[in-house]
């Protein structure tokens, strides 16, 4: 974790364990873990969370999970969102595993909801692999309608969150960006939310204030409340997220 003036930078690729959370975050909105290539595990329990939303993204390998009395594979490039006092447990996977988990609120609310199963059930192959469900979403990221927009959070987001706003950015050439690209070029701030930049693979470069930061597949540059900031410009290909935590209305962002 470096400081980029009133930026924080932190570096994932490589590290398993919490990559931003508190107190070192400096608030509790958000928690942001990573698995670097490791073997499937099983939780001990099936837990819930009180308030947070849980999401997990997985880029290699396979994440199994149990979540509602239901098995769910999650395949590379694909997010799962679990909303609030669902039980669900990860149950194993096929190795070897990255992804990326993220928690918001990032508060100590998880409770231990019973037992997982002796015998889990085969996961039943549905026509699509975008899922919407009563606990909540499986989002395959490679199809188009899921790339370039903001996905999470309210408005014209893809699907509903109260805690998380998410785009999957996914630019892949050195053309015009994409129509859909949720990020436009003017400088803004926002006046109390947090915004993240996580790049998974290529780089982009941010203009903070008067400074030009890059940001690389690997890393994550946290972009406090009240800093100006805009996209400068992005390599082919890139790809990453971009998260604001809290959820607030659309007067918590102001342009130049």
């Amino acid at each position: 974790m470096t400081n980029v003036g009133a930026c924080v930078r932190y570096r994932f690729e490589g590290r398993t364990g919490y990559i931003v959370a508190p107190p070192e975050a400096g608030h509790d909105w958000l928690a942001l873990g990573h698995t670097a290539f490791v073997e499937p595990w099983i939780d001990p329990h099936l837990h819930h969370h009180g308030i947070a939303e849980e999401a997990f993204l997985v880029l290699h390998g396979e994440l199994h999970l149990w979540v509602d009395d239901t098995k769910v594979v999650v395949k590379p490039w694909e997010l799962v969102l679990i909303r609030p006092g669902v039980p669900h447990a990860v149950v194993g996977g096929v190795p070897p595993i990255e992804h990326l988990g993220l928690r918001a609120p990032a508060l100590r609310d998880k409770e231990t909801a019973g037992e997982i199963p002796k015998l889990l059930p085969e996961p039943t192959e549905e026509d699509t692999r975008e899922l919407r469900a009563d606990w909540g979403y499986r989002i395959p990221l490679a199809e188009n309608r899921n790339r370039n927009c903001w996905l999470l959070g309210y408005g014209s987001a893809r699907f509903a969150s109260d805690h998380v706003i998410l785009a999957h950015v996914d630019f892949r050439t050195g053309g015009p960006r994409p129509s859909r690209d949720p990020h436009r070029h003017r400088m803004h701030l926002h006046a109390q939310s947090w915004e993240y930049y996580v790049a998974i693979e290529g780089g982009q470069t941010l203009r903070l204030e008067d400074d030009v930061v890059p940001v690389n597949g690997g890393e994550i540059l946290a972009v406090p409340p009240g800093v100006r900031h805009v996209l400068h410009s992005r390599e082919a290909r890139y790809r990453g997220l971009t998260i604001r935590v809290p959820v607030l209305g659309s007067d918590d962002k102001l342009e130049d």
